[in-house]
């Protein structure tokens, strides 16, 4: 009995008891999760804060700056690749008519004569504009025209024609590689000849005054005259002479070698042989 009377008693002091304890515990996790959200919030806008007043944001990064570095650095090459220009003696007695002149090796060689007191581009001396060619090459029918018309915009300045192929030594010496090939002579000397692929007046005038400063007179259009000489713009059909003697020393090199070689020898022995088998064939029936 007594056992009995002590586990009620516990039990009802158990009752009064834990009742008041959970009530504590759930008003103090109220308490502290209403004290987490009242501190989180005011985080999140100091970091706001501390994001809109940042240094990084206030001065951006420029990024095209590179690009204007390069492009910096272009301007300054292309300064510093300015073509030197090469000091013309201008005729003043202008022809009316200007044209390309054909000469023969001879006559250019006196033409481009050098005056030893010159020795640099800087100083003035004739200038020439030379160009070769041949009747028969199609690219220099193509520039035919576009170069009959260039001597108009350039009358102070004096125009050669000579034809490569009849004096190829001559070519070779002032180093043609193809043709056509116009080329700019300071002081009887090869100053610059033009480059570009394509075969029109208006660059063979820019090309001219990029080496000399001389600037074009009028405007260059081409005109019928210009279809009509002096340079060709039709094909002339030619012998080549040299080529025909070169396709007989190919023909004779391959004869000799055959000559030479094993097959020949046998060849020659089975004749031999055939022409015994006939010989004693022949005597057989006699």
């Amino acid at each position: 009995m007594i056992l009995i009377k002590v586990l009620l008693v516990g039990h009802f002091v158990l009752e009064l008891l834990v009742p008041s304890s959970l009530s504590e515990q759930v008003q103090n996790s109220s308490e502290s999760s209403s004290f987490h959200d009242s501190v989180s919030q005011p985080r999140e806008e100091t970091s706001d804060d501390n994001l809109i007043k940042s240094p990084l944001l206030n001065n951006p990064v420029d990024g095209s700056s590179n690009g204007n570095d390069s492009i910096t650095n272009d301007t300054v090459i292309s300064n510093a690749t300015q073509i030197k220009k090469f000091s013309c003696l201008l005729d003043e007695t202008q022809e009316n008519n200007p044209t390309f002149q054909i000469v023969n090796g001879t006559t250019l060689l006196s033409v481009l004569k050098q005056n030893q007191n010159v020795t640099s581009r800087t100083q003035p001396a004739t200038c020439h504009v030379v160009v070769f060619f041949t009747s028969w090459c199609p690219f220099s029918v193509q520039a035919a025209p576009h170069l009959n018309a260039l001597p108009r915009g350039f009358p102070m300045m004096s125009f050669y024609a000579i034809d490569a192929y009849s004096h190829n030594s001559l070519s070779t010496m002032q180093g043609v590689m193809a043709i056509p090939s116009l080329f700019l002579f300071h002081n009887g000397k090869a100053a610059a000849r033009y480059n570009e692929t394509e075969y029109k007046v208006d660059l063979f005038a820019s090309f001219i005054t990029r080496y000399t400063g001389i600037q074009p007179i009028g405007v260059l259009n081409r005109t019928t005259a210009d279809y009509q000489g002096p340079l060709p713009t039709s094909v002339i059909e030619q012998t080549d002479q040299w080529l025909i003697l070169a396709w007989v020393v190919l023909f004779l090199s391959l004869v000799y070698w055959f000559t030479r070689s094993n097959l020949f020898w046998t060849l020659m022995e089975n004749i031999r042989n055939t022409w015994r088998e006939a010989e004693a064939q022949h005597q057989h029936v006699d």
